[in-house]
C-alpha cells in the first residue's frame, strides 16, 4: 500500500493541473456519475496528500478525496498523449486544458462540499511528514488506540498518519523495538521516539528517487531489514525473522538480536 511519502510524491507529480479549469470529470467509481457535470468549469485550487489521503480542492468549495489502497495510482499526462495503464481501470479522470490526471484502481474515491470531505479524515493522527508533529498528541492517541503490539500501533492511522508496512519495520528496527512488544510496555519516551524517527525516514524520502532508511541506494540496500527474512542483519549478522500479524495478515521484520530490547535506539 502507498505510503505517506508515495502521497507526497503523487501530489508533487499532480501540481500542473492547479490553477487549470476542469474541463471534463470521469471515471468508473461510482462516486463520479452524480457530478460528471456539476464540477465542470470550477478551477483547481490544490492538490495535497495528508496520511494516506490525496485531496484535491477545487474553487467553490469542493474536493476531492482518494485513497489507493493496495494497487491504486495517480498519472498524469498532457492530453491526447497515450496512457500507460487500461482505460478500464481509470476510477477517476480529470481533464484541464493542457493535461490529463488519472487515478487507476483506487478503491475510494469521495466527492464533496470541502467541509464534508475534510470531515471524512478528520479522524486520522498527526501526519508524519508535515512540520509540526506533536509527539503530546500521537503519545495520548497511542494510550487510547486498540492495537495491541507496537507493529499494529504504527499501522494505526488514527495515532499518526502516513506509516505503512514498510515503514512500520525500518522504524521498530531501528528504535530497537520488536514488532510483538506490548504498546502497554512502551514508555510514553519509546512512543515519542517512534513518532519522531518516523518523521525523520518519511521527510527524508519525500525527494524523487527509489525510497530509502539506510541512507544508501542500490540493489538491495535501501531497507534495513524490510523484505529481508532469512537474511542476515547488516548490522550485527543475525538472522532477519519475518511474521504475519493483525487482522489484515501483514508482515513484519526484525532482528532477533537488535531488537531484544527498546531502551536504546540505534545511531
Amino acid at each position: 500500500m502507498p505510503e505517506g511519502d508515495s502521497l507526497e510524491h503523487a501530489a508533487l507529480r499532480l501540481q500542473p493541473i492547479v490553477g487549470g479549469v476542469l474541463e471534463a470529470l470521469d471515471g468508473s467509481h461510482r462516486a463520479v456519475a452524480p457530478f460528471r457535470r456539476r464540477l465542470v468549469g470550477m478551477t483547481i485550487a490544490e492538490v495535497s496528500a495528508v496520511g494516506k489521503h490525496l485531496l484535491i480542492h477545487l474553487d467553490r468549495q469542493w474536493s476531492i478525496r482518494t485513497h489507493l489502497g493496495m494497487s491504486g495510482s495517480w498519472h498524469l499526462y498532457l492530453r491526447d498523449a497515450p496512457w500507460r495503464r487500461s482505460a478500464g481501470k481509470a476510477r477517476l479522470t480529470l481533464t484541464t486544458g493542457s493535461h490529463v490526471a488519472v487515478c487507476f484502481s483506487a478503491p475510494t474515491v469521495e466527492i464533496g462540499p470541502t467541509p464534508q470531505v475534510l470531515d471524512s479524515i478528520s479522524h486520522l493522527g498527526p501526519d508524519v511528514l508535515h512540520d509540526d508533529v506533536d509527539t503530546t498528541i500521537v503519545v495520548e492517541r497511542a494510550r487510547a488506540s486498540a492495537a495491541v503490539t507496537a507493529a499494529d500501533l504504527l499501522l494505526d492511522q488514527q495515532v499518526m498518519s502516513g506509516i505503512g508496512n514498510v515503514y512500520k519495520s525500518e522504524i521498530l528496527f531501528l528504535e530497537r523495538i520488536l514488532p510483538s512488544t506490548p504498546v502497554t510496555s512502551l514508555s510514553d519516551a519509546a512512543v515519542a521516539g517512534l513518532a519522531n524517527r518516523a518523521q525523520r525516514l518519511l521527510r527524508a524520502n519525500r525527494r524523487p528517487g527509489p525510497r530509502s532508511t539506510t541512507g544508501r541506494r542500490g540493489r538491495d540496500a535501501n531497507t534495513w531489514v524490510y523484505g529481508r527474512g532469512g537474511r542476515t542483519c547488516r548490522r550485527c549478522a543475525t538472522l532477519i525473522k519475518s511474521e504475519t500479524h493483525g487482522d489484515l495478515d501483514r508482515v513484519s521484520y526484525w532482528c532477533p538480536r537488535c531488537q531484544a530490547t527498546e531502551s536504546t535506539a540505534c545511531q
